[in-house]
């Protein structure tokens, strides 16, 4: 970790911390997980047994494998829809499962 001055930016300092931690992944894997519903729909979430992400890429485990089959074809959506509500580009793929 770099020393800070008292004129370091408090963003900077949790910026820092967050990653020597590696705390910047599970946030946003918590971030995607609160706003999954607003992107795929509450028939799709309630489809969803669970959300991890690690190195840029979602995994999602969906109980039915039509259902993935689906999904997999609006990937590109998907991935465009969660990182405009992000406000970054956070995630560059997705794995159905």
């Amino acid at each position: 970790m770099s020393e800070f001055t008292e004129e370091s930016p408090l963003k900077e300092i949790i910026e820092e911390l967050m990653d020597e931690y590696r705390l910047s992944a599970k946030l946003r894997e918590m971030r995607i997980q609160k706003i999954w519903t607003r992107i795929v729909g509450q028939y799709v979430a309630s489809q969803t047994e669970e959300i991890t992400f690690k190195n840029r890429r979602l995994a999602v485990t969906i109980k039915s494998s039509a259902l993935r089959n689906e999904l997999s074809f609006a990937k590109t959506k998907i991935i465009k829809n969660i990182n405009r509500l992000l406000g970054e580009e956070a995630v560059e793929d997705i794995r159905f499962f």
